[in-house]
């Protein structure tokens, strides 16, 4: 792959991050604040005296993780369902979805 091919890898990526963040986000919050906070299925868990918001993001950055980990090992993941590249997309997401609210919870 040259740098163009993996430009162009990049930007069907992160389109593909996209539109799964739409979807998941939308089922997420659907039911909270009339579907209005983006961030309501992470920051459910300090509403529930848990833990923090952005404790909430990294728990499940660390998921993700510790699926990348398997497979890094073994060479296979055993939910089929669920490709590596599903779960990188979705470590995307998560990335994307902390910053964002740490932007918002910041006033920018």
């Amino acid at each position: 792959m040259n740098q163009e091919g993996l430009f162009k890898f990049h930007q069907e990526m992160t389109g593909r991050a996209l539109e799964i963040c739409r979807k998941k986000n939308n089922d997420y919050t659907s039911a909270a604040a009339g579907g209005s906070d983006p961030f309501a299925n992470f920051s459910r868990v300090e509403r529930m005296g848990v833990t923090t918001t952005e404790q909430g993001f990294l728990v499940r950055m660390t998921d993700k993780m510790s699926r990348l980990s398997t497979y890094a090992s073994m060479g296979k993941l055993e939910v089929e369902d669920e490709t590596v590249e599903d779960t990188l997309l979705d470590l995307v997401n998560y990335a994307i979805l902390l910053a964002a609210y740490m932007r918002h919870r910041d006033g920018q």
